[in-house]
C-alpha cells in the first residue's frame, strides 16, 4: 500500500511541471497533499496530524481557487494529449513496479524497514506536544496571531477589493 502511494506521489511530482492551467496545477497539488496526509497517517499510526495538514492545505487551495476563478474566469480548460499519454505511461510503469516490488526489494529490503517505522512508538503524536516543546508551540501560535492581526491592518476593508473593476 505504501509503495503504491509513493509511486503515485512520484508520478504526480513528475506531471506537475507539465501542467499549464492553474486549475490542473491545483488538482495535482491537492492529490499530492492527500497522498502525503495518507502516508504520514500510516507512518505515525494516527491520522490526527494528517487530517490537520490536509485541512490547512485545503483551505489555502480554496483561497487560490477563488483568486484564480476571479482573474481567469473565462479561460478554457483543455486536456493535452501529450500530458495524458505521459500520465498513462507513468501510471502503467508504477503499476508494474508495484506488482514486482517484492521481487525487486527482496525480503530484507525496504518493506522491513517500513514495518519498523510503523511499529516505532517514538513517532507518536503525543511527543509533538510534550512539555519540552510547549514553549516552541506557544511561540508559533503567538507568531501566527500577530501575523493575522498585521494582515488585517494592512488590508483596509473600506478601500474595497485590491483588484480594480473596469
Amino acid at each position: 500500500m505504501m509503495i503504491m502511494i509513493l509511486l503515485t506521489m512520484v508520478t504526480m511530482s513528475i506531471v506537475f511541471p507539465m501542467m499549464k492551467h492553474p486549475l490542473s496545477m491545483g488538482l495535482v497539488l491537492l492529490i499530492q497533499t492527500l497522498l502525503t496526509a495518507i502516508m504520514s497517517g500510516l507512518i505515525i499510526n494516527t491520522f490526527w496530524f494528517s487530517y490537520m495538514l490536509f485541512i490547512v492545505l485545503l483551505g489555502g487551495m480554496l483561497v487560490l481557487f477563488i483568486y484564480m476563478a476571479s482573474i481567469a474566469s473565462n479561460e478554457k480548460f483543455m486536456f493535452s494529449i501529450k500530458i495524458t499519454a505521459t500520465i498513462t505511461m507513468l501510471m502503467m510503469t508504477s503499476t508494474v513496479i508495484w506488482m514486482y516490488s517484492d521481487k525487486l526489494m527482496g525480503s530484507s529490503g525496504m518493506s522491513s524497514s517500513i514495518k519498523l517505522i510503523e511499529n516505532d512508538q517514538m513517532l507518536s503524536l503525543q511527543k509533538f506536544f510534550s512539555t519540552q516543546s510547549i514553549s516552541i508551540t506557544i511561540m508559533m501560535v503567538t507568531y501566527l496571531l500577530i501575523t493575522m492581526i498585521a494582515v488585517t491592518y494592512v488590508v483596509n476593508i473600506f478601500e474595497g477589493p485590491m483588484r480594480k473593476k473596469y
